[in-house]
């Protein structure tokens, strides 16, 4: 029996067909090449202290993939609403966000040091590392809508030199 190389991978929990059959093409992809796509889900959470298994599993990793899609969509929303410079206000329309855990998982993996690619939906707000001005990482933005029944070559192109960057494959 071959071993599988863990690989840490985080995203929220996904809500809709797009989304569950973009992750399950992530990990087909991931599995192709020897690797064992893994994180918090049911049976490896702990209410108590959610980030010891975190850390546990990452530990285990040889590299993290963060997968920023929608969990939350604001419809009208504001940035520094009570600023007192009017030009540091700023008001958002159709502001797309991915889950909090996404940032402290990306977090914790570049504290262990392990490798990280960042997945980005096109229209999720970037913010913490999913915002490219602030990133280490690179970012590779897709449109879900184009991903979800088959990988776009761009995106298995950049998860396959990923694989072959990290020699984990």
């Amino acid at each position: 029996m071959i071993k599988l190389t863990n690989v840490f991978i985080s995203h929220p929990t996904p809500c809709n067909k797009q989304q569950i059959g973009l992750l399950k093409l992530i990990d087909n992809k991931l599995e192709k090449y020897g690797l064992n796509p893994v994180n918090l889900g049911k049976k490896n959470w702990n209410y108590k202290k959610p980030l010891e298994p975190i850390k546990k599993l990452m530990s285990e990793c040889k590299g993290a993939i963060v997968v920023g899609i929608e969990r939350h969509h604001s419809f009208i929303g504001y940035e520094k609403e009570v600023a007192t410079k009017r030009s540091d206000k700023t008001e958002l329309i159709h502001k797309y966000t991915s889950t909090p855990w996404i940032q402290i998982e990306a977090g914790m993996a570049y504290q262990a040091g392990i490798p990280l690619l960042v997945l980005k939906e096109k229209k999720i707000h970037p913010e913490g590392i999913l915002d490219p001005n602030n990133s280490d990482s690179y970012i590779f933005e897709f449109e879900i809508e184009k991903n979800w029944k088959k990988l776009s070559s761009e995106m298995e192109r950049i998860i396959e030199s990923r694989v072959e960057e990290l020699n984990i494959k």
